[in-house]
């Protein structure tokens, strides 16, 4: 029997790895039903729910999966994920600290002592380290105001794409790499764990307009270099990271992106692809879009020249993460399935940027739904 549960979850990994979550949770019952004690069987049913959008129905079978192996980091991490995407952050954040185990972070918490759990900063130095991709950094830099607040001297540890953006913060006493060690701190604590410390909630996430800003000198420069402007600007981002696997949901194929663009030649595009191939620009190129390989250095200059763009479209990446911090109208372009937690479920709109806006795929794949819809707003956005 062990053997044929084992072939079950493996039909339903592999149906999931391509692309039939439907398949997938058929097989993961089928084990369960088989075998009510498997702790996998309940884990991936669960799991796959969940990025289905059913956050809250998959809650109940991640739960019996640590019933049965209370000490499963997979089981911990996505019933973090379901409770956050639910939008219990209450509950969310302490789960969601399960990331340091799982996958690709495992082993990777830094081991120093003094690690921040809310002790009183006034007059004290913590170091704060950027984690896992440059969005998430880019999203919660906005819980670094709550310390600096409170008294505490802010040591900022961050990739040297990422430091030219915050070089010019109120906030940030210091701006160290991410291989550097400062000469000393009272605390640390990872980026993503503020949000558990300081207690945030729907209820209470802090509702600015922006809380990045572009650096005056880049924004002149941005002006130089785009001249006057006589139509609506666009600038647009379809992917990710290629190597992700997760990107294979997130990314929108390059072919849809260039079918909007064709639908609406009235408009300056501006590619915000830092990744794009050369066949791509080429291809943007002859559909009339500015690209600007080598001016767009790091964040800094993204900020500035989004300073300039009326809207930016953007799937699930560090760009739309941007273009939200700082203030500027965004449309998020989300996938349907494995929709990440932070946008939440059914709204059009976010809780962590006034100024964004979220159109989602209908169904698995179906990103025609989402750039129709697009173009039909952008025949009715005024500037």
């Amino acid at each position: 029997m062990s053997m044929n549960i084992e072939e079950l979850i493996n039909h339903g990994n592999q149906a999931r790895e391509q692309n039939d979550p439907e398949k997938a949770l058929a097989c993961y019952a089928q084990a369960f039903v088989l075998d009510r004690h498997s702790a996998s069987a309940f884990n991936n049913y669960g799991n796959v729910l969940r990025e289905c959008g059913d956050p809250e129905g998959a809650l109940p079978f991640l739960n019996r999966a640590l019933t049965l192996a209370p000490q499963s980091v997979v089981a911990r991490f996505n019933t973090s994920v379901a409770l956050l995407l639910s939008g219990d952050y209450a509950n969310g954040w302490n789960a969601y600290e399960s990331r340091w185990d799982f996958e690709h972070l495992a082993g990777t918490l830094p081991q120093w002592p003094n690690r921040w759990n809310g002790e009183d900063l006034k007059d004290k130095t913590i170091l704060v380290v950027q984690e896992q991709g440059l969005g998430d950094t880019i999203q919660f830099s906005r819980f670094l105001y709550p310390l600096h607040v409170a008294g505490a001297k802010i040591i900022l540890q961050c990739n040297n794409n990422l430091a030219p953006l915050f070089a010019n913060s109120t906030v940030i006493s210091q701006i160290i790499d991410v291989n550097e060690m400062p000469a000393e701190f009272d605390y640390w604590t990872p980026i993503m764990s503020l949000a558990r410390i300081l207690g945030v909630t729907l209820n209470n996430l802090p509702q600015q307009l922006n809380y990045l800003a572009a650096r005056n000198d880049l924004v002149k420069e941005w002006q130089d270099r785009l001249g006057p402007k006589n139509r609506l600007r666009v600038g647009f981002c379809w992917s990710g990271r290629p190597d992700s696997w997760i990107n294979r949901h997130k990314g929108m194929p390059f072919e849809d992106m260039c079918e909007l663009i064709k639908h609406n030649p009235n408009y300056e595009w501006i590619n915000l692809q830092a990744e794009a191939g050369e066949d791509q620009v080429k291809q943007l190129e002859q559909l009339g879009v500015k690209s600007y390989p080598g001016a767009i250095r790091n964040f800094a200059d993204t900020a500035a020249l989004m300073n300039h763009l009326d809207v930016i479209l953007s799937v699930d990446t560090a760009v739309a993460h941007l273009a939200g911090a700082l203030g500027r109208p965004v449309w998020v372009m989300l996938n349907w399935y494995g929709t990440d937690w932070r946008w939440l479920l059914n709204r059009d709109s976010s809780p962590w940027y006034q100024s964004a806006r979220l159109f989602r795929q209908p169904k698995l794949g179906d990103w025609k739904s989402v750039t129709d819809k697009i173009h039909q707003y952008l025949s009715w956005f005024k500037i």
